[in-house]
């Protein structure tokens, strides 16, 4: 049988193509959220939302549970390398530890990471150590199997935004609300360099306020750099007027590597996510001024964006599944959507046509 629309037909629906990206599946709250994290194994999606819960909904039956325990919102999930622990930082210092294999799940642990707001957490490669950061300038290690501290760092003058570890599990980057970077040495528990990247700050002149911080932070699967997002440019930061940003560090000398900005310069907002992929591109996540909001996609040797995706709501967070085919994006306007970077099927593509 001839197919009817032999290309079509043709199409390959696993091919990775970000201009191709489109939304696939949708997963509803009633609040906005915060933030979010997909688990290594690609089961959960778990997203913070202003209502202080945690939301964790099951990718392939899209059912939803709901975690209270937090007493103000969530800005930091991580998870375990096989999704069976979740780990949540909020902006009362806490960090709480979950079972996800529980029905209605409860805190196995609460540590107090943090006088003040608890704005990162991240799970070591090794799965042993939890990275902690806050308000009370400090940068923290825990020993996960008990809970304990096993390293305080020192060094930020300013509240610690977010913090990130080295592929290779030997060093930590932490950067704080004035752009300031430092590099940290776990095996002799020393600070080992500090980054200048004040470019990612700046001063609210109206409300008389420092703004900046990083919003979200990530290494590059070889270490070789890591990207930070966040503003830039700052007018009047808490009416958004203000440029969104991401900046790649190298890992070797420390030095900035790149600016990447939105591709017509008009973009006002927050840079609230960044991603590597494996195929040698990087994302970003965007919530503008207006409410809406925009994915990036960048090749690494070009400071503007070779594709802009509109979305309908803000994005406060982003997440590469292990497919490395969808991404995972936490709205303001309460909704988690999948979005799949490859041509749709032609199944999607006829109901893409008869409905529009």
């Amino acid at each position: 049988m001839t197919p009817e629309n032999p290309a079509q037909a043709a199409v390959d629906v696993n091919a990775i193509d970000p201009t191709q990206t489109h939304q696939v599946a949708e997963f509803k709250h009633e609040i906005a959220l915060t933030t979010l994290r997909v688990d290594p194994t690609d089961r959960f999606a778990a997203a913070g939302a202003e209502d202080l819960d945690v939301q964790l909904w099951d990718l392939a039956s899209g059912a939803r549970r709901t975690l209270s325990g937090h007493k103000s919102w969530v800005r930091s999930i991580d998870f375990s390398a096989d999704g069976n622990r979740m780990f949540t930082a909020c902006w009362g210092g806490v960090v709480n530890v979950w079972d996800t294999s529980q029905a209605k799940p409860e805190p196995l642990q609460t540590i107090r990471a943090h006088q003040g707001s608890a704005r990162f957490v991240r799970v070591s490669p090794d799965g042993q150590h939890l990275a902690t950061c806050g308000n009370d300038l400090l940068v923290r290690v825990w020993n996960l199997a008990d809970g304990k501290l096993v390293h305080e760092f020192s060094g930020h003058t300013r509240h610690v935004y977010g913090v990130d570890f080295h592929p290779q599990g030997k060093h930590l980057v932490s950067q704080d609300l004035l752009g300031g970077i430092n590099v940290w040495d776990l095996e002799s528990g020393t600070h080992q360099q500090s980054i200048d990247a004040s470019v990612m700050t700046g001063y609210d002149n109206k409300f008389a306020a420092d703004m900046g911080g990083a919003r979200d932070m990530q290494f590059k699967p070889d270490g070789s750099q890591w990207a930070s997002a966040g503003i830039t440019k700052v007018t009047n930061s808490f009416a958004g007027v203000q440029d969104p940003i991401i900046v790649l560090f190298d890992w070797e000398t420390g030095q900035e590597v790149k600016q990447l900005k939105s591709a017509d310069d008009n973009v006002k907002g927050i840079a609230w996510g960044v991603r590597y992929h494996p195929d040698d591109f990087i994302i970003g996540a965007i919530a503008d001024k207006s409410g809406k909001g925009e994915l990036w996609f960048y090749k690494p040797d070009e400071e503007k964006a070779f594709h802009t995706m509109k979305l309908s709501s803000a994005a406060r967070g982003l997440d590469l599944l292990s497919d490395n085919r969808r991404l995972a994006v936490a709205h303001a306007d309460g909704h988690l959507r999948l979005y799949r970077m490859t041509a749709p099927s032609p199944a999607q593509a006829t109901a893409t046509e008869t409905s529009g």
